[in-house]
């Protein structure tokens, strides 16, 4: 009977060390695949922009047929075509946004397909105190929603959403300081 017990008593313990093993091979397993999984959504993302704000000299794009165009006078910034006292910190947030726009979405061209490129529909050129590159929105894919879009620095087509287009559907006056009683006094 002793030793029917010790078979029996190896036996499970066998089955126990197999199972631990077998447990331990799934989550190594599962680990390395989100591992890869992470690696690969990370590789998704593609840069478009990649500035600081405060490298920024001076930035320009189209609106409904008009051009604005920013600069930066010493350390504040000022629109060129205008009087206009500009919100600095709103005008700082706009930038940032402007320099980390990413697309997801890298688009095969087809060979004579225009993607709406030979006549864009906005432009936007940033100078840096590192020189001077340009994000040029093609047309917009309706099904989509989305923008095609390339960069001067490569022929590479993306998709980006629509909020990427619209973030410069701003005026000069969309970023004016807002008038305090002090501003209006002085002007009496």
């Amino acid at each position: 009977m002793q030793k029917k017990q010790v078979v029996q008593f190896l036996t499970l313990l066998l089955f126990i060390l197999i199972m631990a093993g077998a447990y331990m091979g799934i989550r190594s397993y599962q680990a390395r695949q989100e591992k890869e999984k992470n690696k690969q959504e990370a590789e998704a993302v593609m840069p478009l922009t990649s500035f600081p704000s405060d490298s920024v000299t001076a930035i320009s794009y189209d609106l409904d047929g008009t051009k604005y165009t920013f600069e930066k006078d010493g350390e504040k910034w000022k629109a060129a075509d205008s009087d206009i006292i500009l919100d600095q910190d709103a005008f700082t947030d706009f930038l940032q946004k402007a320099g980390s726009i990413t697309s997801e979405t890298k688009v095969e061209a087809q060979e004579g397909e225009d993607y709406g490129f030979s006549n864009p529909s906005r432009t936007v050129t940033v100078t840096t105190q590192n020189g001077t590159s340009s994000l040029i929105f093609g047309m917009k894919n309706e099904m989509l929603g989305q923008y095609y879009v390339k960069t001067s620095e490569n022929s590479s087509i993306y998709l980006v959403e629509e909020s990427v287009y619209t973030a410069f559907d701003k005026t000069a006056e969309d970023f004016e300081q807002e008038k305090t009683q002090t501003d209006t006094d002085d002007k009496s």
